[in-house]
């Protein structure tokens, strides 16, 4: 059901709300008839996502197929396989009385709020979506206003697949956006920036809803004088590169000893021409453009803020104003006061920054907001475990980029100012879940000592104990 408007939104509501305390009690076959019916209809729209994504973004297709669709079956796969088991409730011996039982078991919340973001629009819709539908949720999708063609895609596909009682689509912008926030929902899944982030944390808070925020941060790349230097270029590039740099855990500095650093920008220069310039002028058509004119004239601005206050370039520093697209670009010699130092970069621009210690290096993440992603390129162990243990972050990857996202036996999530939840794998479903405590009482007499009169008895407990 495709609904705009609060009069519209508030009714699709109300029936997901009645409709949430039956699809609570639905087994775990009925859970993954759900989910399997989404599988099957998936390679029905993959031309179009690949269509929607190139109008949105000019996204190539290869990168829209593994980014945006091959993924879900996984995802989907992974649930259906596990979902009985981790629907079984935990059981055990009570701790306060051997002769009682307790239970954990997992209920879901409700009616889930899902708010997409627009740098990997179909599978950050979907994906959450998969997690609420295996805890037994309804759910709410508000696809992204700035992927307009994707969101039209998203709110066409899904009442070919699930009746709107139990999943439903809000496109709209920011006026659709915010009354779906005055809305009491059950849980609000949300991926997008830190400033939009604290916006849905606050309205969320005004109906005491929780939340999951998937944000974002200064994710840096520590490189050491071990370091495989090829290997860590060719991961931080190939990273740094896919979706035009807009992912939010995507490499967003790099702090690299001294003595590595003119290797490093050599390996960067070797990679870049290899994949993008092998035809001796920029390959466009294999890198995202930029989302739209604002976000362009944003690191437009960073970079001419990091040239005024000293930066050089490397190489790239090729703006498409026409296409909206940036070449890929390595600046050195950045100062930390740099706007491009202050916020997420968002982009294909990446500072490059030496360190002669690594104490140095390490007191300058711990100075700013927690990053969702931390990595390490080193082939010392004591160097991997020292930037682990002194640093807080979402999670790390080591000697390559991402994978601790891509693994979906992995909880993903942030820390802080880069989000709070995780989702993947069982941790998805748990999130979206309520882990239920319940006490079973055994048949054997009512402890009667707490009972009234008190005078007495708390004389005796004031007494001291002797060994």
């Amino acid at each position: 059901m495709n609904t705009s408007g609060s009069a519209s939104i508030k009714e699709v509501f109300e029936k997901q709300k009645k409709q949430a305390l039956k699809q609570r009690l639905t087994t775990a076959e009925e859970r993954i008839a759900l989910l399997q019916k989404l599988k099957a209809a998936l390679p029905g729209i993959q031309d179009k996502i690949i269509e929607a994504l190139a109008k949105d973004v000019s996204k190539p297709t290869f990168e829209t197929h593994y980014m945006e669709y091959a993924g879900l079956f996984g995802v989907i796969d992974l649930t259906c396989a596990n979902l009985a088991k981790w629907m079984e409730p935990e059981v055990r011996a009570s701790a306060i009385d051997p002769n009682a039982t307790v239970e954990i078991r997992p209920e879901a919340r409700g009616v889930v709020l899902v708010i997409g973001p627009w740098n990997v629009p179909f599978l950050l819709a979907i994906e959450p979506m998969v997690a609420a539908l295996a805890a037994g949720n309804t759910v709410i999708i508000k696809p992204s206003e700035l992927t307009p063609h994707t969101s039209r895609l998203i709110a066409e596909f899904i009442p070919t697949v699930f009746p709107p009682e139990i999943v439903s689509v809000v496109e709209g912008g920011v006026e659709e956006t915010g009354e779906l926030l005055k809305l009491p929902f059950d849980h609000i899944f949300f991926t997008g920036s830190p400033k939009v982030g604290k916006v849905v944390m606050e309205a969320a808070s005004k109906n005491l809803t929780t939340v999951t925020l998937e944000l974002g941060g200064k994710s840096p790349c520590f490189v050491d004088e071990t370091a495989d230097i090829d290997r860590a270029a060719e991961a931080i590039m190939h990273k740094k590169t896919i979706n035009g740099g807009q992912i939010c855990i995507s490499p967003d500095y790099i702090l690299v000893h001294k003595s590595k650093e003119k290797e490093l920008i050599g390996a960067f220069k070797k990679y870049i021409d290899q994949f993008y310039y092998s035809t001796g002028s920029f390959e466009g058509d294999d890198m995202s453009h930029i989302i739209n004119q604002r976000n362009y004239d944003r690191l437009k601005g960073l970079y001419d803020d990091a040239i005024a206050n000293g930066a050089k370039v490397a190489f790239g520093g090729t703006f498409h104003e026409e296409d909206i697209q940036i070449e890929p670009t390595i600046l050195t010699n950045v100062s930390y006061d740099s706007k491009i130092m202050q916020e997420e970069i968002f982009g294909p621009l990446l500072p490059v920054i030496p360190y002669e210690k690594l104490d140095e290096a390490i007191d300058h993440v711990n100075k700013n907001s927690k990053p969702l992603a931390l990595y390490v390129f080193s082939q010392n162990e004591n160097t991997v475990e020292t930037v682990i243990s002194n640093t807080s972050s979402g999670g790390v990857t080591v000697n390559e980029g991402m994978l601790h996202v891509f693994d979906p036996s992995l909880p993903f999530g942030g820390i802080n100012g880069s989000g709070m939840g995780v989702y993947h794998g069982i941790y998805g479903f748990r999130e979206l879940s309520h882990l239920k405590p319940i006490y079973k009482a055994s048949n054997g007499p009512l402890d009667e000592s707490l009972h009234p009169p008190f005078a007495a008895k708390m004389k005796e407990a004031s007494e001291p104990v002797l060994s």
